[in-house]
């Protein structure tokens, strides 16, 4: 008997819960809008948080593939003497090294279209590191081929076959720097000299950024074009080699971006810096006796020849006094040669390298910023849904909890119609964010900024999985609470219908000069106003999401395209930058002075350098000091154009530097202080703040510590400015020596066409190596942009879904509360746009408070996402045109309008007989 009863039982459980999950599947065909409604807004958000992020691996992914197959080198070191074998072997005896290979390169000049131009030689090494990815051809194999860039065939007009050759520039090369130390010079260079034959198109794995891209424009340096040779082609096979090549053990099977990675290669950095003093003195005294052997060979024949004369004899006397002069001299020159000292770098010294992981970093921090947005509107959506659901299903509900079901199964109906739409939102979201846009964006939009030949296609699932888990508790969270209100009533209570609110005086009634004055319909807006209150606050949330995020988007723009024009009209005020050799100056300042084209001119010293954290508080200013105390840095570099300004020249008119409050900032030629002036950029990546210190390394690897003075405001790139007085003190640069000039900043009179002509008349010269127009540059930069366009344009498609969802949603709900209200005024003879009025009114009033509120908080939104995009050498400030915030309010009462067009329609479907009939 008691077994027949729990049988019993069992069946009825389930026929209960079938007839439960029958009734749940009708619902989500019955408010299929609200279904729809919660699920678009679910895919929007874990689109965007499955793309961002998933965007975000792509492109560190794509540059840990590229670096691996071009076999990337993990560490690499610059020596200010270069390095021999015996280096190249000790450093292969090091405990985690893999591979060793020393590359031989050098600075070059040759021919774009009639105007010299600056490149770099590099011979191919017999370990394949750093091996050029090729694009068309092939490697060069013999003395004189030579592999060129896309960007080279672009701007010269060659071809594959056709010839080049090019001028080295010894002046810094390590082979010079040698001779040059011992009293003689080295007139051959590095590399043969001759027409070289173009065998293949590569792309050079240390400088991935897209040359025609923005980054490209807004780091301002010259362009420098990679040429690469056969290693035959070294003119002098016991060349000292210019750098040293690393692989690390282990290292290429991890991701270049990861811990496991770094924790190898510090490791290994490690090992090798407890072989870098001997090394280094090694490397000195092999210099040394180098200089030595030569000079006391002669010394040492000189003396043979003078053995046979007599002693006493004054002939004598005097060329052996000559002698011991000359040794003298030798060994005095010997102690003033400076030692060898080596700079060890990792991947983070190259640019892109820090580029892509602070852009990773950035869409990634993105990928959990805009998502807030959107689950916020789904719970609002949810509650606006579920809350309607149950009310129309209040006798339902008084129904199953007389018919003894329990609140668990009673809500079971509105968390399977939640828990539904957040699942199908969340599979389609995770579709397109995971796989479609990724797709579309690495494929299209990465291969503007950079020239990284493929991208992988990395779909992390936790991340999507994540995303659908999270609205799903928060939706499903809300979808409970709604109906835990109900529930707690009684059955009897629940199957009668539910008392209309009391009305109550409004505030508006009690300002009488308004109230007086308003129509009937006018009163009745305003009541219906204040007695919806929620769902007039949905509207305005959801109308100001919607308007922000236009304004921020539109405003993103404004702020982009306006940076290269106030870089160059508030701050970089001269018209063209022209760098030349040092040799060539004097006679380039004097035809800039006889120029009746030239209304001015700034001769000053400019170089490429690199900062990096004082992380020491190392406040000496030796240059040999820093630098050789085998100690590494912080990881951060910074490449920055590094300017001095000769003593008793003024930057007016040239540069403007002052803080971001518009507080001038003056150069201070008068004191002998170790003292420079940063940009904005570099002060945010160290942290630096007037009266700190960090270190700047020149070209010649010489490093000195530096007082911040100043964060100058500056929006594309970094420069570190410095006196004369101050690049003395730092450098340790005697007074006795002048100062090597070798650019002017220009002011040309005429238009910007008229610059842009002065300056290409400039680079036409054998004299300059690079000029720069900033009249062109700020037109390349427009030009560049359309990244910031498909930004724009998405942010817009997100702002209409979410503008759309919401106030459909809000709207239809509207209608269907106040059925019968609308059916009574139909009955009482209110037309057709009459009824479309009597309620579009109330919608576009609150959709007005929501854009009127939207805007200042769009410009918020702006400025805090501009503080967390960090891109690498831009400073966005942030700018909304009075345009932007016009067409974002239109934009946003557009879709308001469309969404009260679309809805018009439910309102002529009310059925008038239907909608008045009683509940009862």
């Amino acid at each position: 008997m008691a077994h027949a009863q729990q049988r019993r039982t069992v069946r009825q459980t389930r026929v209960k819960r079938t007839a439960l999950y029958k009734d749940a599947w009708r619902a989500v065909a019955s408010n299929g809008k609200r279904f729809a409604a919660i699920a678009v807004i679910v895919a929007v958000g874990v689109m965007m948080m499955g793309a961002l992020s998933s965007i975000s691996n792509d492109l560190r992914g794509g540059l840990d593939g590229f670096f691996d197959k071009t076999d990337m080198h993990d560490l690499s070191i610059v020596s200010t003497f270069g390095f021999d074998d015996d280096d190249i072997k000790a450093l292969s005896s090091v405990n985690g090294v893999g591979a060793v290979a020393g590359q031989w390169s050098a600075s070059a000049y040759t021919r774009i279209d009639g105007k010299q131009a600056s490149a770099t030689v590099t011979a191919l090494n017999d370990q394949g590191l750093d091996q050029p990815y090729l694009t068309d051809g092939r490697l060069p194999e013999k003395a004189h081929e030579i592999a060129v860039t896309e960007q080279y065939l672009t701007d010269s007009g060659k071809a594959l076959g056709d010839t080049l050759t090019f001028t080295l520039d010894d002046s810094t090369s390590v082979t010079q720097l040698i001779a040059n130390a011992g009293g003689s010079s080295d007139d051959s260079g590095t590399f043969a000299t001759g027409e070289y034959t173009i065998v293949g198109t590569v792309i050079d794995p240390n400088d991935i950024v897209n040359p025609s891209g923005p980054m490209a424009l807004i780091s301002g340096s010259k362009t420098v074009y990679p040429l690469f040779v056969a290693p035959e082609a070294v003119d002098k096979t016991d060349a000292p080699y210019t750098s040293a090549l690393i692989s690390v053990d282990g290292a290429a099977e991890l991701n270049t971006y990861g811990n496991d990675y770094l924790t190898n290669v510090t490791q290994t950095q490690s090992n090798i810096e407890k072989i870098q003093s001997s090394r280094e003195q090694a490397r000195t005294d092999a210099i040394k006796d180098a200089i030595r052997e030569p000079i006391e060979s002669k010394l040492n024949e000189q003396k043979q020849a003078i053995v046979a004369l007599p002693d006493g004899n004054p002939m004598k006397t005097a060329a052996e006094q000559k002698i011991a002069d000359a040794q003298s001299q030798l060994e005095s020159k010997l102690d003033a040669l400076p030692d060898a000292t080596w700079i060890i770098r990792d991947r983070s010294a190259l640019t892109s390298y820090e580029d892509v992981k602070t852009e990773g970093e950035m869409i990634s921090r993105l990928g959990k910023l805009f998502p807030i947005l959107f689950l916020v509107i789904a719970i609002l959506v949810s509650l606006t849904a579920v809350a309607r659901m149950v009310e129309e299903d209040r006798q339902l509900i008084g129904t199953y909890k007389a018919l003894g079901y329990t609140r668990g199964e009673t809500m079971l109906k509105y968390l399977i119609y939640s828990a539904s739409a957040v699942l199908a939102g969340g599979v389609i979201g995770d579709l397109i964010g995971l796989a479609g846009l990724p797709f579309v964006f690495t494929k299209r939009m990465l291969h503007i900024l950079y020239v990284i030949p493929t991208y992988p296609l990395i779909i992390d699932w936790r991340i999507g999985i994540g995303g659908i888990l999270l609205f799903l508790v928060l939706i499903c969270g809300s979808a409970m609470a709604v109906c835990a209100g109900s529930l707690r009533l009684q059955p009897a209570e629940l199957l009668r219908p539910k008392a209309p609110k009391a009305g109550k005086t409004i505030v508006l009634q009690r300002i009488g000069f308004v109230w007086n004055h308003l129509s009937f319909l006018g009163k009745v807006t305003a009541r219906n106003l204040f007695r919806y209150k929620s769902r007039a606050l949905m509207v305005i949330i959801g109308v100001l999401g919607c308007t922000a995020l236009m304004t921020a988007g539109f405003g993103m723009a404004s702020s982009a395209m306006t940076m290269m024009p106030r870089q160059f009209s508030e701050i970089a005020t001269y018209d063209v930058m022209a760098v030349t050799k040092p040799t060539d100056h004097d006679a380039a300042q004097q035809s800039l002075d006889n120029d009746d084209a030239v209304e001015s001119s700034l001769p000053l010293y400019v170089q490429s350098a690199t900062l990096s954290a004082d992380t020491g508080n190392n406040t000496g200013n030796s240059a040999n000091d820093d630098a050789g105390d085998g100690e590494s840095t912080e990881d951060g570099k910074l490449t920055v154009q590094f300017m001095v300004i000769p003593n008793g020249e003024s930057l007016d008119s040239y540069l403007d530097l002052h803080t971001a409050d518009g507080q001038a900032i003056a150069l201070d030629d008068s004191s002998s202080e170790a003292a420079a002036i940063v940009t904005a950029n570099a002060a945010k990546t160290f942290g630096l703040t007037a009266g700190s210190t960090v270190k700047l390394a020149d070209a010649m690897m010489d490093t000195a510590t530096v007082k911040v003075t100043g964060v100058a405001q500056y929006y594309t790139g970094n420069i570190v400015v410095m006196s004369e007085a101050a690049y003395r003190a730092a450098f340790d640069v005697s007074d006795d020596t002048d100062l090597t000039l070798n650019a002017d900043l220009i002011k040309v009179k005429g238009d910007d066409d008229a610059q842009i002509a002065f300056a290409d008349s400039l680079a036409e010269q054998d004299e300059y190596l690079t000029v720069m127009s900033t009249a062109k540059q700020t037109r390349d930069f427009g030009k560049s942009f359309l990244i910031f366009f498909v930004m724009i344009g998405f942010i817009v498609v997100m702002a209409a879904i979410l503008a759309v969802v919401v106030l459909y949603t809000l709207a239809s709900t509207n209608i269907s509360e106040r059925e019968r209200e609308l059916a009574t005024i139909k009955v009482l003879g209110f037309r057709r746009g009459e009824v479309h009025g009597y309620v579009n009114k109330e919608m576009l009033l609150l959709a007005g408070i929501g854009i009127v509120i939207g805007l200042p908080c769009g410009r918020g939104l702006l400025g805090f996402l501009l503080s967390q995009l960090n891109l690498p050498g831009m400073s966005i400030v942030p700018h909304v045109a009075w345009y932007c915030y016009v067409l974002a309010a239109l934009l946003a009462f557009g879709f308001t309008v469309i969404v009260e067009q679309s809805t018009n329609k439910s309102l002529d479907r009310i059925d008038m007989v239907g909608a008045l009939k009683s509940p009862e």
